[in-house]
């Protein structure tokens, strides 16, 4: 008999066709420990290269599914794939490297559909190196506005400074404003925030 968190993990990670709209359920693996979590790891690396499989192995971290995530990673760069950010994540989880760094870094700042700068934003939080500081503050000229809310977040979140998900602060919203103005002054106070602050570990 498995327990409530593995049935939610083999219905989100493969059963539900709605996990691209409504996300996965890493909260599940997250539970996962013993002969469970070995099981979810092996169907994990079994799925591959499914997106949700190079996820979930990322949020578990593991090891032995390192070399079977790198020639994916190699193929998707060439091609500019919409899969290398989530290979570059969870690469960089499994073992940090500065080529998953600067992969992540490279479609942050120069994808073409912004989806792909977005999630680029979003990935980055898992990337506490202060190499990424300045992709993420030139990020927050995008010309769209989710990738600017983003890599605000993400240079908050990596600088230590609270964030509510629910009652985000407002200088997050004048990131994404249109006007010029409004948005240079979003920019002026999140640098003010995270200035003189150490990357948390």
């Amino acid at each position: 008999m498995t327990s409530p968190a593995f049935e939610r993990f083999r219905f989100s990670f493969f059963a539900d066709s709605n996990s691209a709209r409504d996300g996965l359920d890493t909260t599940a693996l997250a539970e996962l420990a013993g002969e469970e979590r070995a099981r979810a790891e092996d169907m994990l690396i079994d799925y591959l290269p499914d997106t949700r499989a190079v996820i979930g192995v990322g949020e578990l971290r593991v090891r032995r599914a390192e070399p079977l995530l790198v020639p994916l990673f190699e193929a998707e760069r060439r091609a500019k794939g919409a899969g290398l950010t989530y290979l570059a994540r969870a690469l960089w989880r499994i073992r940090p490297d500065p080529r998953w760094r600067a992969a992540l870094i490279d479609v942050l700042s120069s994808a073409e559909f912004y989806i792909q700068r977005m999630d680029a934003a979003i990935a980055l939080r898992d990337v506490h190196d202060r190499g990424v500081v300045p992709a993420l503050v030139a990020a927050l000229d995008d010309p769209q506005s989710l990738v600017r809310y983003h890599a605000a977040y993400t240079l908050l979140v990596l600088h230590g400074v609270p964030v509510d998900a629910l009652n985000p602060p407002e200088m997050l919203y004048r990131a994404m404003a249109d006007d010029p103005a409004r948005r240079e002054g979003g920019k002026r106070d999140l640098l003010v925030a995270i200035a003189g602050r150490q990357l948390i570990p």
